[in-house]
């Protein structure tokens, strides 16, 4: 698979648009259809990185050589993005949080009763 088909790949699983891809990535919307459709053969390694980060996998999942991942893998990655920079403080109310609804967890999957 090309890199333009591992973008439209991603970008359909994302549920994004093309500008909400373009704005992330500092690009215009022609530009990453251009991508997708593969017009644009030799992008950057800058703006492959830059992709790959958006999306949330490795420079491999872009040129082919691992697997797309999976929807539910590609909404935890897109979670994750940005956790690092956030402080110490924030992380540690982010975990809370987490917490907090996987305790709930079951009590949500149970049938409301009438």
């Amino acid at each position: 698979m090309q890199i333009g088909e591992q973008l439209f790949s991603l970008r359909q699983k994302t549920g994004e648009s093309l500008q909400m891809v373009a704005d992330q990535v500092g690009l215009s919307k022609a530009h990453v259809w251009e991508l997708e459709k593969g017009h644009s053969k030799n992008p950057s390694f800058d703006l492959v990185r830059k992709l790959a980060s958006h999306y949330g996998v490795s420079i491999d999942v872009l040129t082919g050589e691992s697997d797309v991942p999976s929807q539910k893998d590609l909404q935890v990655g897109r979670l994750n993005r940005g956790f690092e920079d956030l402080s110490p403080r924030d992380r540690e109310i982010v975990e809370q949080m987490i917490e907090t609804m996987r305790q709930k967890q079951p009590e949500a999957s149970r049938p409301i009763e009438s």
